[in-house]
């Protein structure tokens, strides 16, 4: 019997998707500075490790990056460009210095850097980082604000929400690693991976509750938005909508959206979107089980923006009370 593959190191991550490989200090300032911002690289202590490893996978307008220099290093970027950066440490630790601020980073703590905030760090030679960029932009429309976001320089990976996302995240950068090309192929998979990343600025925000009002003067505007909210959520069944998006088509904040939701008696946003593309989901198997076509459950999933398939299935059983192949292989007299 085989024994089991060893864990691949932290540096070897997203290896299916290689952008540097040097032993040059100054090719990976220069190649690393035109992925993110032009910088000044200085190697520390024992420079003779240094083996630069960058894997990197775009996601729409975000990316996904792995990030090892093998020696200790400072990198002094000054002032950044126009996007945000996650910083998750693999292994090892990093002093990070963004405007005023100063944090130590590991295994236990992570730091966000914000548009054009002068910084500086230093990773000790053992450092790898995951790093999640995207343009401030996207940053801001999905988190649903006029003004740019204020956000802490770190945050606790042990809190609830940050471990969650810390924790799927690192599930999906590895799920890519094995099969990104088939994820790749798929637009709307592509669009959904996407949109979850980008939750990682909704956790970081605390966002006010919207004044109160009666019952009365809020009826027309709760329909309205009910109804703008529904709209956009059925034009778009084929991929996993983020509760920013609905709202900014509703013309409300997300928890807004989210009490008028509850005052109507539904479900929330996110679940209704949810039920609406499993019956668009369930609609298409029934076609295709009718029509004699050939296709998979894959297919039909990633096709509605259903990207995590087990999930898929368990959510389909719990609507429908059968698997999503049940019906796809229904004599096409049941599925009439």
């Amino acid at each position: 019997m085989l024994a089991p593959a060893l864990p691949a190191p932290a540096s070897r991550l997203l290896d299916s998707f290689p952008l540097i490989r040097s032993r040059s200090a100054d090719e990976a300032r220069q190649r690393v500075g035109d992925v993110f911002s032009p910088h000044r690289l200085e190697l520390r202590g024992d420079s003779r490790g240094l083996d630069v490893r960058h894997n990197r996978v775009a996601l729409g307008q975000s990316a996904i990056n792995v990030l090892h220099y093998g020696a200790e290093v400072e990198i002094d970027p000054g002032e950044r460009g126009d996007f945000y950066l996650v910083q998750l440490p693999l292994s090892g630790h990093a002093q990070v210095r963004s405007g005023g601020d100063e944090v130590a980073v590991d295994e236990a703590v992570l730091s966000v850097l914000r548009p054009r905030v002068p910084s500086r760090m230093r990773w000790s030679r053992d450092c790898t980082m995951l790093l999640l960029q995207a343009p401030s932009r996207l940053v801001h429309g999905h988190v649903g604000l006029g003004e740019p976001p204020r956000m802490a320089l770190a945050r606790r990976r042990q809190e609830p929400q940050v471990a969650a996302w810390c924790q799927a995240l690192l599930d999906l950068t590895r799920n890519i690693d094995c099969f990104g090309a088939q994820w790749l192929a798929h637009p709307s998979a592509v669009a959904a991976i996407e949109g979850f990343l980008l939750t990682a600025f909704s956790c970081l925000l605390t966002e006010p509750g919207p004044a109160p009002a009666s019952a009365s003067a809020r009826a027309p505007a709760d329909a309205r938005s009910l109804r703008r909210a529904k709209d956009y959520i059925h034009a778009h069944l084929d991929r996993p909508l983020v509760l920013a998006d609905i709202a900014r088509q509703a013309c409300v904040s997300p928890r807004t959206l989210e009490l008028v939701f509850k005052r109507h008696g539904e479900a929330s946003p996110l679940a209704y979107a949810r039920h609406q593309r499993l019956n668009a989901a369930h609609a298409a198997l029934r076609a295709l089980a009718r029509e004699g076509r050939s296709a998979s459950v894959t297919d039909v999933a990633l096709a509605h923006g259903f990207v995590h398939l087990g999930r898929f299935s368990a959510q389909y059983r719990a609507q429908f009370g059968c698997l999503p192949s049940q019906t796809l292989n229904a004599p096409a007299a049941l599925a009439a």
